[in-house]
């Protein structure tokens, strides 16, 4: 039997997904997580695309397994102005991985 540490070819952290695209209204926000292959525990950070920590998001990280992690993240209501790009930039001591989200505003 294998494990997922011996699957991938070093500790660095790995996502199935590493852009996504999310529908979110005003009113309902989002919420949505993400699954992170790793060993060492890996750290993250949030930011928008000019490269600012991004407030208002409700986010922790979840150990599922040895070496599996998820990342949540919550925003119960956008403003006009905070659609777009944000990244989840995620490292440990073998390397570094990013996620790009848009938000996008949900069709009616």
């Amino acid at each position: 039997m294998y494990s997922l540490f011996s699957i991938t070819s070093s500790g660095k952290p790995t996502s199935e997904i590493n852009n996504i695209t999310l529908g979110a209204s005003e009113d309902k926000g989002f919420a949505f997580s993400t699954t992170v292959i790793a060993y060492p525990k890996p750290h993250y950070l949030l930011l928008v695309e000019d490269g600012k920590i991004k407030n208002g998001i409700v986010h922790n990280m979840t150990v599922n397994a040895v070496n599996i992690f998820t990342i949540h993240l919550t925003k119960t209501t956008l403003e006009q102005d905070e659609y777009g790009i944000f990244v989840i930039f995620i490292n440990n001591t073998f390397g570094t991985t990013s996620i790009y989200v848009n938000v996008i505003p949900q069709s009616k």
